[in-house]
């Protein structure tokens, strides 16, 4: 199966550019680690939202709440959060300076929008180390009421940034080819 960008050319709207095969795997890689991204945020969401029913319920009906479902919601918050900042590198929904660029000619933009690439790279390289020292500093102690090391909180951080890393390549190699990253939920 051949990708073609039918929106147009990433740099001046030109018309379509097949993408190169290591490209095509890359692309097709990292869509469906975004959809599997997509889908487990969904999850979270889902079981955030039967935790703190769990809590409501437990607190105005049973009189009795339950002691974990406050730190499983927290948690979660975590996850979903990060899975969900990934996701949107991917599809090119995080904040971005697109004023500036959108102003500026073509010749500038592409080297403008690698740049800031290379910086989103730095940051989520930053979020993998960061992450994986605080986690590595707390992992002996537990979340009282779930029974789970606290060094799980990092691991979204290593997750996402590391997604980030995936997806923030493809985008710097879309760029050089002239194409555009088709979001995962096409």
């Amino acid at each position: 199966m051949t990708h073609v960008n039918k929106t147009g050319d990433a740099i001046d709207d030109k018309l379509p550019v097949a993408l190169l095969p290591p490209f095509t795997f890359l692309t097709r890689c990292n869509a469906w680690l975004s959809l599997m991204c997509m889908r487990l945020a969904v999850a979270g969401l889902v079981l955030i939202a039967v935790a703190v029913f769990g809590q409501i319920f437990g607190r105005y009906v049973l009189n009795n709440s339950p002691s974990w479902t406050e730190a499983l919601a927290l948690l979660m918050v975590l996850y979903v959060t990060n899975i969900g900042v990934a996701v949107c590198v991917r599809d090119d929904r995080h904040m971005g300076v697109e004023l500036l660029t959108g102003a500026l000619p073509p010749k500038v933009r592409v080297p403008l929008k690698i740049f800031i690439h290379l910086l989103v790279i730095l940051f989520a390289v930053l979020m993998i180390w960061n992450g994986w020292i605080l986690g590595r500093q707390i992992i002996d102690y537990m979340i009282p009421n779930l029974g789970v090391s606290q060094g799980l909180t990092y691991w979204p951080l290593m997750l996402s940034g590391s997604l980030i890393v995936l997806f923030s390549i493809e985008h710097i190699i879309a760029l050089l080819q002239r194409t555009r990253v088709v979001p995962s939920w096409h």
